[in-house]
C-alpha cells in the first residue's frame, strides 16, 4: 500500500538540539555536563515536556532544589533564552517542504514543551504541516503508546500508510509495534535514502516532484 503521511520528529530531526554544547558554552567542564546531562535532560526533562512544569523557571526551581550542588550553573543555563538552543536544520526543512509539493502529508510527533512550541513554531515549515501532535499538549510523551493514538485517530491516518522519522530507536520501536513504517534518523542523507526506497514502493496517486 502506498505511503501517503510522513510523520516527522523535531528535536534532531527539524531542529538542532544540542544541551551538551548549550552547557560547555557556558563554562561547564565535561564532568558537570556530563552528570546534568544523565539527571536533568535524561530523568527530568521528560516532565517538562510533559506538561508537568508551565514554565523553564517553574523547572528550574525544582531543580535546584533536587541538585543543590549544580544550583548556579542550572540557574544560568535555564532562563527564558534556553529556547535559543533550537536551532533550524535548513537541510531537512527544505526535504519536508519538497515532498510536501510531491503531494504527501506531512505531521509532527515530537515530545516538546509549551515554551519550546512557541518558539519553534516560529519557523516556517509549521506552515507547511498536515497537523501535529505535541507531548505538552497531550500530557504524556513518547515512547508511550498513547500518543501516537491521538495522532493516528485525529487525523484519520492508516498506520500501514504512514511513516515516521524519529532519532531515537525506541519511539520508532512503538512506531512499528503499532503497524507503522519507521526510520531512525542519524543524518539526512541516509534517511532521504531510506524513505525515497520505502516510496518508490507504492506511489499511486501520488504527485510527483517537478525538477
Amino acid at each position: 500500500m502506498a505511503i501517503r503521511n510522513i510523520v516527522f520528529d523535531l528535536g534532531r530531526v527539524l531542529i538542532d538540539f544540542d544541551p551538551a554544547g548549550y552547557l560547555r558554552s557556558l563554562g561547564c567542564d565535561e564532568k558537570t555536563t556530563a552528570a546534568l546531562l544523565e539527571t536533568v535532560f535524561q530523568v527530568d526533562w521528560p516532565r517538562y515536556d510533559r506538561g508537568d512544569y508551565e514554565t523553564v523557571d517553574a523547572l528550574c526551581d525544582e531543580l535546584c532544589r533536587k541538585y543543590p550542588a549544580y544550583a548556579a550553573v542550572l540557574r544560568r543555563a535555564l532562563t527564558p533564552d534556553w529556547v535559543k538552543i533550537h536551532t533550524l536544520k535548513a537541510d531537512t526543512a527544505a526535504y519536508l517542504s519538497a515532498l510536501k509539493r510531491r503531494g504527501y502529508r506531512v505531521y509532527l510527533l515530537s515530545n516538546l514543551a509549551k515554551e519550546s512550541y512557541d518558539f519553534i513554531g516560529r519557523y516556517p515549515f509549521f506552515k507547511e504541516i498536515d497537523g501535529g501532535v505535541f507531548s505538552y499538549q497531550e500530557r504524556v510523551c513518547k515512547p508511550d503508546e498513547a500518543i501516537y493514538r491521538v495522532l493516528l485517530e485525529r487525523y484519520g491516518l492508516a498506520p500501514e500508510e504512514t511513516v515516521f522519522l524519529d532519532d531515537a530507536p525506541a519511539n520508532i520501536e512503538t512506531a512499528l509495534r503499532l503497524g507503522m513504517h519507521g526510520i531512525v534518523f542519524e543524518n539526512l542523507p541516509a534517511t532521504k535514502a531510506q524513505l525515497e526506497a520505502l516510496l518508490a514502493d507504492g506511489t499511486t496517486g501520488l504527485k510527483e516532484e517537478k525538477q
